[in-house]
């Protein structure tokens, strides 16, 4: 005897479903799972395996994914996070900016903490900005632009880093931020995050933009907010 057409359609029906149903938990406990297993980044420059890290002593923590090619830039620290490429002019950093160096010709620039600083990129005499555009990262609105060094500074040098550059930020362990003619920089700036400004970025040859931007773009992408 064999079961009537309706019930092997019923069946066969309810064998989907539930099948659906495993697939969706199945793919839903693996991305889960990638979160939970994120990794923090080794303490000395090296290769980073493709996968999830999180940061250790950047603020807001975070964690994103990175493929092929990635090494990480130490030291991190609460200010700062940086992975470069392996084998190629690239880089994308975090940063949370407290001081911001203001510009001048002569002796050490004096710092000043940034009310405003996608303000400040744009009024900077020795930098030159795109129109800042809305953007959003894991749900935390910010504002994107890109920014060379202006024409005009080619007779500036920037104090700190040294000729054909510019300085533009102190970090917690004096390091600092600059960028160097002929280089292109992408920021993403996040003005209403708890302790301050917070900054990703990612820089590299302007002649080289367009393709490394494609791979930085993804560990953008990426990221996840940890705390904020």
């Amino acid at each position: 005897m064999y079961p009537q057409r309706g019930m092997v359609s019923r069946v066969l029906g309810l064998g989907l479903l539930v099948t659906l149903v495993v697939l969706a938990l199945s793919s839903w406990g693996g991305g889960q799972e990638q979160v939970n297993k994120a990794q923090p980044l080794p303490e000395e420059e090296k290769a980073l395996r493709p996968g999830v890290y999180r940061s250790e002593e950047f603020k807001p923590s975070l964690s994103f994914k990175v493929g092929k090619g990635w090494v990480n830039a130490p030291p991190e620290a609460s200010d700062k996070l940086t992975i470069r490429r392996a084998h190629e002019p690239g880089g994308v950093g975090f940063a949370n900016v407290r001081e911001v160096y203001k510009p001048t010709r002569t002796s050490t620039p004096n710092v000043d903490a940034p009310k405003d600083l996608v303000g400040w990129y744009h009024h900077h005499p020795y930098l030159k900005t795109s129109k800042p555009e809305p953007v959003t990262v894991e749900g935390v609105k910010g504002v994107q632009f890109d920014v060379v060094v202006e024409d005009t500074a080619e007779d500036y040098g920037g104090d700190l880093c040294g000729s054909n550059c510019v300085d533009i930020a102190r970090l917690s362990d004096d390091s600092q931020l600059w960028l160097g003619e002929g280089y292109k920089l992408r920021l993403i700036v996040f003005e209403d995050m708890k302790g301050g400004a917070v900054t990703i970025g990612f820089v590299c040859p302007a002649s080289d933009f367009d393709e490394f931007a494609s791979k930085a773009q993804k560990v953008v992408d990426s990221v996840k907010w940890r705390g904020s």
